[in-house]
């Protein structure tokens, strides 16, 4: 079931009810904090956890996240999450993701782009030392990006009004990625959340507690894919972009 024999996390995860959305399937969001988890976990065994970063007043943040989906799991069915690093750059560090069955299906794979910044000012800061020292040079490449930049919504087709929470923040402090995964879905048709089968998803500034935010998308032009994006409803300030990619023709 494991790619290779490299530095490899894995962790295995039962799909919980709580995971599930009304079509009895783990949906983005879910399969999104398998590979969190699983990451959180490798990192620490590979020593640069995120409570080694916030001793030194660092955190990662996540970048940009693309996640390929075959099959969305039902609640009842056991996966396995497989995470490893991959190259590193001097302000990026990249890790790849693969969720398997027990059979050994591949039911989805995901490329992540982090980069660290200081706690104090939030500001963007080159990768440690103690992390590219300790980062795996063997290991294969992640799936490549589909583009080396995603583009920006130019025209909002409709668009989704959501007050974010103090329960979406994270240890950091904002609000954690993967709820924009979710967000990004609110203005699409509720028929067809089931038949996503890609999401590339560039996140452009942090967000916090009690802020309207609007998720907003593209039109449906009977083409697979469609633009969205998060921004703040006051200023629209663009806090993401993203583009998903679906089974059948949109529109």
């Amino acid at each position: 079931m494991i790619p290779f024999a490299g530095h490899t996390g894995t962790e295995t995860f039962p799909v919980r009810t709580y995971d599930a959305d009304s079509t009895g399937r783990a949906g983005i969001r879910a399969i999104a904090d398998y590979f969190q988890e699983a990451a959180s976990g490798h990192a620490r065994t590979l020593g640069f956890p995120a409570e080694r970063l916030r001793a030194e007043q660092l955190a990662w943040v996540l970048a940009r996240l693309q996640i390929t989906v075959n099959r969305f799991p039902p609640a009842g069915e056991t996966v396995t999450a497989v995470t490893w690093p991959a190259a590193h750059e001097r302000h990026m560090a990249y890790r790849c993701y693969e969720l398997y069955t027990q059979d050994g299906e591949l039911l989805a794979a995901g490329t992540s782009a982090w980069v660290t910044i200081h706690l104090a000012d939030r500001s963007m800061v080159p990768l440690p030392d103690f992390i590219r020292d300790g980062y795996p040079q063997d290991n294969p490449p992640c799936r490549p990006f589909e583009t080396r930049t995603l583009p920006r919504l130019r025209e909002e087709a409709a668009g989704v009004r959501i007050r974010t929470r103090r329960a979406d923040l994270d240890i950091n402090g904002h609000v954690n990625n993967v709820h924009y995964l979710q967000w990004l879905l609110e203005c699409m048709p509720c028929d067809r959340q089931n038949e996503l089968r890609a999401v590339d998803i560039s996140f452009r500034a942090e967000c916090f507690a009690d802020t309207e935010i609007v998720s907003a998308r593209g039109a449906l032009t009977g083409e697979h894919t469609v633009l969205h994006c998060i921004r703040t409803a006051d200023d629209a300030k663009e806090l993401c972009r993203a583009r998903s990619r679906w089974a059948a023709p949109l529109g």
